[in-house]
């Protein structure tokens, strides 16, 4: 889980300020220009909006298994 934390912080700050000038050089890769360079947050958003909810997955499933455990040690 740490993993995916981390995963998601770096690529958060390759998307969104302060490293947003990383997101401009790799633009030429994704495509689009200055049109589309409005969208650029909303990806950073879905970013992190995805990642928070694999951090809340991977809890929900740890107390899950803690609630299990548990019960089969009564």
């Amino acid at each position: 889980m740490k993993k995916a934390i981390i995963t998601m912080i770096v690529v958060f700050a390759l998307v969104v300020w302060p490293f947003s000038g990383v997101w401009q050089l790799l633009s030429g890769i994704i495509g689009g220009g200055v049109q589309e360079s409005f969208i650029y947050p909303i990806y950073g958003g879905i970013i992190l909006l995805s990642g928070l909810l694999v951090v809340c997955t991977e809890l929900i499933l740890e107390e899950i298994k803690s609630l299990k455990d548990k019960k089969e040690g009564c």
